[in-house]
């Protein structure tokens, strides 16, 4: 697996490392080891103004929000196996609000960032969260998936 880690905030909550072990766990769990060795795909951390603004240009919504997926496959079949580099496309994640929301649930740090980067990581596997039963499965899967996490 192929990781472009990028941290625009100074910040260092978790290395890139961690981040790498996270997304391998993710893509190996629910697609397979074949496709997490061929799999590509970008985490980036980001302040407030920033994400306000991808939010606002891309979901019509002027304020920030916790993570921002953006898939390059998007509608179209996924592979089991990929024959060569597979982009799956870029998870955006607000540190000031993954830190703020980790206060108000009372939770660490890298817990509430491992969430975010296993939820942004699924809406690029074509999960999504529109109706009930689709909300049950995918947060089911990201709780199965966060267990098996260990930082």
């Amino acid at each position: 697996m192929r990781l472009l880690f990028v941290n625009k905030t100074g910040a260092d909550p978790v290395s890139r490392g961690w981040v790498l072990r996270l997304s391998r766990l993710v893509l190996r769990r629910v697609k397979g080891p074949s496709f997490e060795r061929g799999a590509e795909l970008s985490v980036t951390w980001v302040g407030d103004a920033e994400m306000k603004e991808l939010n606002r240009s891309y979901r019509g919504k002027a304020k920030t929000t916790d993570v921002l997926s953006f898939p390059l496959l998007e509608g179209r079949r996924m592979p089991r196996a990929p024959k060569g580099p597979l982009p799956l496309g870029d998870v955006v994640v607000s540190l000031p609000q993954a830190a703020r929301q980790a206060k108000e649930r009372g939770v660490p740090m890298e817990r509430e960032l491992a969430l975010l980067v296993v939820h942004g990581i699924l809406h690029l596997l074509g999960h999504d969260h529109v109706t009930v039963r689709q909300e049950k499965r995918m947060f089911g899967l990201q709780e199965r998936l966060l267990k098996g996490f260990k930082p």
